[in-house]
């Protein structure tokens, strides 16, 4: 996880900073979390699997201020596509509660300024707030110009010689619970995308919700579910959209429409691009519910045809898509025992750090453990509070420490009995707040072995206290510190030592040797994962028996 704040709290003070410093080839997305605050500069999202959340949506902005009249160094106009405020060219990008706005103003002075471009394959916005005037949202492929401007912030998404002639796209776009606002054909382009209970919001200016450019072999284009179309304007003065080209995809589908909507709904752009069967309605809400005034080319769906314009059928695509159905994450506080490792501390590794390899794609984990940390100076130092941030309905939040709080140091120590339990049902509170289910586990044993070879446990009081913690609060409980000791007493006094950091002089790290008798090696790590997920897994098989 990355933090981004302006006050200089964080990892970085940039988005695009953040953004650049993203290593790429993950399977779980990054997530960088933006602290509340007012961020003027122009984002390029250009990673794949990334995770963009605002701390909260209308205190957490991004603007710039660039249009279409613009001028080059040769001094002709830059156009729509170099006008945006942020740029989505990755695939599998999530953006959740910001506001992004481009500033340039009023598209009669300043022509076309785009908010967002979103270019990448299977991206997300979600709970966000798209501000502009004219041409606010794109939903398309790059061009020639775009990846020479954005160089060397090299693009993934798809690249088409020229927009307008709308060729046949492959990427998909998902909006969910968003505010989308401007005038003149603010969402635009020829991808095809799903809009989720979003409000369409039209300014004073009125004019044209959408124009999309659906190339004629493409069967879907933009389409609306249970959104809102509300405005500024007078009585019907915006119109649902109209065809940028003549394939124009646009359906609105289960919509609240205000009486600013045109009774006529879609409009023609001129004599050649009008409005076909390719534009139409399905249950309209609202002030605008009566279609019988509509555009003479406009479809009115059946009921049957309304249910064949599904979520899968739109945007699904051959690896079946499902943005609606969020990839649970979990969220792992803890300490050393835990945390992950660079390769230059290779083959020192954390249990957490091998859970993403066993989950495959069943849920991402962010290892947000860190060396040296007790329940209490990971809340201290706000850890658990920029995670809270992050958590979401579904998610988990699996916390295991002793191993520190043991320590006497008063930054750290806690007492089994009372601060102990104290600081564990803060982590259980943050979790519930956000629909995140947590899930305590006990530390992992020490390789502590007496004279006769038996081992020892190391924990005191700390381990009863998650169990009776657990049981209090009810919650799951991942007895790791039972589940360890057994397998290191199998294993035995030779036998750990490929468990633990027990390393020979001449090591490529640890030249003069290691004995380390706390923290793990890769296949130990490994061992301690699988041991975790079986109980985790143990607990489910019995919910479902």
């Amino acid at each position: 996880m990355y933090i981004i704040a302006k006050d200089g709290s964080g990892d970085f003070t940039s988005i695009q900073a953040a953004i650049d410093c993203v290593p790429g080839g993950g399977i779980a997305p990054a997530i960088l979390l933006v602290r509340m605050g007012d961020y003027s500069e122009r984002v390029i999202v250009n990673k794949d699997n990334v995770r963009l959340i605002g701390e909260a949506r209308d205190r957490t902005v991004i603007a710039h201020s660039a249009c279409a009249r613009d001028k080059n160094p040769d001094g002709t106009e830059k156009g729509t596509f170099l006008s945006f405020t942020m740029l989505v060219t990755g695939h599998n990008v999530e953006i959740e509660n910001l506001t992004i706005r481009n500033d340039a103003g009023d598209g009669e002075q300043v022509g076309q300024a785009v908010a967002l471009y979103a270019a990448g394959d299977r991206c997300v916005v979600r709970n966000c707030r798209l501000i502009a005037h004219q041409d606010t949202l794109f939903c398309g492929p790059t061009m020639p110009k775009v990846e020479r401007e954005i160089a060397p912030r090299k693009s993934t998404a798809e690249c088409v010689d020229s927009v307008g002639d709308s060729p046949l796209t492959h990427s998909r776009l998902y909006f969910e619970d968003c505010f989308i606002q401007g005038d003149v054909d603010f969402v635009f382009g020829p991808y095809r995308s799903w809009f989720e209970r979003c409000t369409l919001h039209m300014l004073a200016r009125g004019g044209y919700y959408t124009a999309a450019n659906t190339s004629a072999e493409q069967p879907f284009g933009l389409v609306f579910h249970r959104c809102r179309l509300t405005g500024e304007c007078g009585d019907g003065q915006a119109y649902l959209g109209r065809p940028w080209r003549k394939f124009a995809r646009t359906l609105f589908l289960h919509c609240f429409m205000d009486a600013c909507v045109a009774p006529q709904g879609f409009a023609d752009w001129d004599a050649e691009r009008v409005v076909t069967e390719r534009c139409g309605e399905y249950a309209t809400e609202g002030a605008r519910a009566d279609l019988s005034f509509r555009h003479p080319g406009e479809k009115r769906l059946t009921d049957w045809e309304a249910r064949c314009v599904t979520l899968p059928q739109v945007i699904g695509g051959w690896d079946h898509w499902r943005p609606d159905r969020r990839v649970p994450t979990w969220f792992l506080c803890g300490d050393s025992t835990m945390a992950d490792y660079p390769e230059k501390d290779a083959p020192m590794t954390g249990w957490g750090q091998q859970l993403q390899a066993l989950l495959g794609e069943e849920a991402y984990v962010e290892n947000c453990a860190r060396c040296g940390r007790s329940s209490k100076s990971f809340v201290a130092e706000k850890r658990l509070a920029f995670i809270e941030l992050c958590l979401r309905k579904g998610d988990r939040l699996i916390v295991s420490f002793g191993h520190n709080d043991e320590k006497p140091d008063p930054e750290r120590h806690t007492d089994p009995r009372v601060t102990f339990p104290e600081y564990l049902g803060m982590y259980i509170d943050a979790a519930r707040r956000q629909g995140a289910e947590p899930v305590l586990a006990t530390p992992i044993a020490r390789r502590r072995f007496d004279e006769n070879g038996r081992l020892i446990p190391t924990h005191g009081a700390y381990p009863d206290a998650l169990r009776q913690t657990a049981i209090y609060r009810g919650v799951r409980l991942v007895d790791l510190e039972k589940a360890t000791m057994d397998a290191f007493r199998q294993a035995g006094v030779e036998g750990t030592k490929k468990i633990f950091c027990h390393l020979p002089a001449g090591s490529a790290h640890a030249p003069a040797g290691l004995a380390d008798d706390s923290h793990l090696q890769r296949d130990g790590a490994t061992l301690v994962a699988v041991l975790f997920l079986k109980a985790l897994r143990g607990f489910e098989a019995e919910e479902e028996a």
